[in-house]
């Protein structure tokens, strides 16, 4: 079905909402065109009138000539051209917008005329009346509170503010981030929404999303080359729909679908709760069983040392020393091929799953710099990981582009282990990847794939390699988000058809790095605005988040519970053995054993997104509705002291696949679902729900 989509568009996108039982996308009015006073303007109408707004890309200009040039008009489109001086550098920017079946779709082209340079390029949108709008965007939350450390709703829209927020974030702690480019503005009053969308096929290097409190949305484009030779082509999306943020997001679903499903389906049947333990004992398998455990992503200490992780030895039971981090042994302090296997088979007799750890980006441990070349023999010199890297893999170094001069030479340290950061588009780097990659596959069958640790580095330019397409400073440089993209598109294959699957850590939080990725393992789940960012990309696909310790369940266990599966999202159980995360202790097994069953009818979840099709009235409480192996799924949370709320479904009769619905509660807590009622198919359907602990989770089939 994908394979159509790529083909046949327009009929793709019906085709997929036709069929679909968890996606909407309805249609509004159409979007009208004209060029005035040198801008290209656009207006919709709706019950309370004509709406408009102005499109505009630009770049800094030294002459202060930014004039629009109309060049082209027909009944459905225009087309302008700006001529930019920049001191001693010009181009073209020509822009096209056209009328479509959703909207408008808005084409900019940046054509260099001379020498290599780089300027932000901004593509705005500005409401001309924006006193009834409200924004949303897929953001850690809506900035309209200061309790920053509390866990907020990412779905609630605010009103037009001045804001500055990063793809990705800054980093894997920032709240200023977005990590799908969709910008959607809501006329509540009129039940209309436009989301303004960047194309997720585009080259995107480092985007910015600006907001301000007059109504104006703009892209910001940065690090990208201008120059002769050099075109720079930005697709933005301008989609009419309802009032919700999940008709939105819908379209972009569809339009988009290999950056929001899973490659591998098998995916939604192993992933549950997780752990990150290299614990190889004994497991009270009755107990995890109820907490919803499901995986292990095997913590990273059975390599001899980062990167390596699965050395060439002689044959299959060859010992090696595991890495000892911060010198302490695990188990034997061994591992050999046959004992790793050995590992995930027995885990999948007990009914669970592993995932083996891989990095793209971290090489060795304990490196040096400067480093003493000395006489190794080939064959031994993957024992020491300053012998391998020198003389092998140099080349690969990543030198951050603005960071250190020409002239130095040193390796980027990381912050753990004192390993180094590599580029892993490098071609020699490269291909040993590729080649642990089907070391794993064939010489661990019993493992059910991988997760990859570190994307953090993905934020880096190396200044030693050429993409042709990106510039940091005025130096030619390779963007390491397009170095994840080559590698991954060989790398995912190469697993898939294996049905294995990959998930990842994602601490650069983008949709469009999510294109082979399974799965998300969120390190900083315990985060309330990681969670909410990393949920955000896994509206298709199984997320696990991270408990760093019991404290994190605590002043309120019950909301922490509540706030994954509102999300669903799967948490890290107390495991034995686990690194960096929750260990095993009473009182938090408590609440992993209240909310097990809940959690475990999630699994496999995928999110609904038709418009209005939820409400909690009054709003005293939240509530989310998941599609789960034909059934829906609806966790009413939060809901404090409340005995009993109303919930409101709207949901159509294609969305069913019988006309009778069977309606059921869960508590936490409580093993058994309890029936609420049987009756007919109806497109409203109303509840009244009892609560306990401010919570129920409801099923419809």
């Amino acid at each position: 079905m994908k394979q159509l989509f790529i083909k046949h568009s327009l009929y793709f996108i019906c085709f997929l909402f036709s069929c679909s039982p968890s996606l909407g996308w309805s249609q509004v009015k159409p979007i009208y065109l004209k060029f005035e006073n040198g801008q290209i303007k656009a207006f919709f109408k709706s019950k309370s009138g004509l709406n408009s707004f102005s499109l505009d890309a630009s770049i800094p200009s030294t002459d202060g000539n930014n004039d629009n040039q109309l060049i082209a008009k027909d009944s459905n489109s225009i087309s302008t051209r700006k001529q930019i001086k920049y001191f001693n550098h010009a181009c073209n920017i020509t822009t096209r917008v056209k009328q479509t079946i959703y909207g408008l779709q808005w084409d900019i082209y940046i054509k260099g005329q001379d020498s290599d340079w780089t300027v932000p390029i901004e593509s705005k949108l500005q409401w001309v009346e924006v006193n009834k709008m409200q924004f949303w965007t897929t953001w850690a939350n809506n900035h309209s509170s200061h309790a920053k450390n509390e866990w907020q709703d990412p779905f609630m829209p605010s009103n037009f503010a001045n804001l500055a927020l990063v793809y990705g974030g800054e980093n894997h702690l920032s709240q200023e981030a977005f990590v799908t480019p969709i910008a959607t503005s809501f006329l509540k009053d009129d039940d209309v929404g436009l989301s303004f969308i960047q194309s997720l096929k585009d080259t995107i290097l480092d985007l910015e999303m600006h907001t301000s409190s007059e109504g104006g949305i703009s892209y910001r484009h940065l690090n990208h080359r201008i120059g002769a030779g050099q075109t720079i082509h930005i697709c933005h999306q301008l989609v009419l729909h309802q009032a919700d943020w999940r008709d939105g997001m819908a379209w972009m679903v569809a339009n988009y679908p290999n950056y929001f499903y899973p490659v591998e389906p098998l995916v939604n049947q192993l992933a549950g709760c997780g752990a990150y333990s290299s614990y190889e004992g004994e497991l009270d398998t009755t107990k995890y069983r109820q907490m919803a455990f499901s995986l292990n992503w095997k913590a990273s200490l059975d390599f001899p040392y980062m990167g390596l992780f699965i050395p060439p030895v002689k044959n299959d039971n060859e010992l090696w020393v595991k890495y000892q981090q911060q010198g302490v042994k695990v188990g034997d302090g061994y591992a050999s091929i046959n004992r790793l296997n050995q590992y995930s088979e027995n885990l999948g007799k007990l009914g669970f799953h592993t995932i083996s750890y891989f990095n793209l980006n971290e090489f060795g441990n304990g490196m040096v710099y400067p480093y003493q070349n000395k006489p190794i023999p080939e064959n031994e010199l993957w024992k020491n990981p300053n012998d391998f890297a020198y003389s092998k893999l140099k080349v690969a170094f990543l030198k951050p582009a603005g960071i250190l001069p020409d002239w130095d030479d040193r390796p980027l340290f990381s912050n753990w282990e004192n390993c180094i950061v590599l580029d892993p588009d490098n071609p020699i780097y490269k291909e040993f990847l590729l080649e642990q990659a089907r070391l794993h596959i064939t010489k661990i069958p019993s493992s059910s794939g991988i997760c990859i640790d570190r994307m953090d580095w993905l934020r880096f330019y190396n200044s030693n390699a050429d993409d042709g397409i990106s510039m940091v400073q005025l130096q030619k440089t390779r963007s390491l988000v397009s170095s994840w993209k080559e590698v991954m598109e060989q790398l995912g294959p190469l697993f898939h058809k294996s049905q294995k699957v990959i998930f990842c850590n994602p601490l650069c939080r983008r949709t469009d790095l999510m294109e082979q990725i399974d799965g998300i393992y969120d390190e900083f789940g315990y985060l309330p605005t990681s969670l909410n960012l990393c949920a955000q990309m896994a509206l298709f696909k199984p997320i696990i988040a991270w408990t760093a310790s019991k404290d994190n369940l605590f002043p309120d266990p019950d909301a922490y519970f509540q706030r994954h599966l509102y999300l669903g999202a799967f948490l890290t159980v107390p495991f034995p053995g686990n690194d960096h995360c929750i260990t095993t202790d009473t009182l938090s097994e408590r609440y992993y054993l209240d909310y097990g069953k809940l959690l475990d009818a999630i699994k496999g979840r995928e999110w609904v997104l038709y418009p209005h099709v939820l409400e909690v009235e009054d709003e005293v409480a939240k509530a989310n509705i998941f599609k789960v192996n034909g059934k829906f799924i609806i966790p009413v949370v939060f809901g404090g002291n409340k005995n009993n709320v109303r919930v409101i479904i709207k949901l159509p009769s294609s969305a069913f696949l019988n006309q009778r619905h069977i309606i059921k509660v869960l508590y936490p807590g409580e093993k058994n679902w309890q029936t609420l009622k049987i009756n007919k198919y109806t497109d409203v359907i109303r509840l009244t729900v009892q609560l306990k602990r401010g919570c129920a989770l409801i099923s419809i089939s």
